[in-house]
């Protein structure tokens, strides 16, 4: 069996205390970026709807 090794109270893990980190950055980018993103989606879906239409006007004349 394996033994367990216990650590005198005077030793404890050393841990470092980080201040809280600023996502405000971070949360701002992912809004720009997702907002791009929709802004290309909507172009896209435009165009290929102005397509289609142009598609099919185009085979009901002739």
């Amino acid at each position: 069996m394996a033994a367990h090794t216990t650590f005198p109270a005077s030793v404890r893990p050393a841990r470092t205390r980080r201040e809280p980190e600023d996502h405000s950055v971070r949360s701002a980018v992912a809004v720009v970026v997702a907002g791009l993103v929709l802004v290309a989606l909507l172009v896209g879906g435009g165009a290929v709807v102005a397509t289609l239409v142009e598609m099919m006007t185009w085979m009901s004349q002739g």
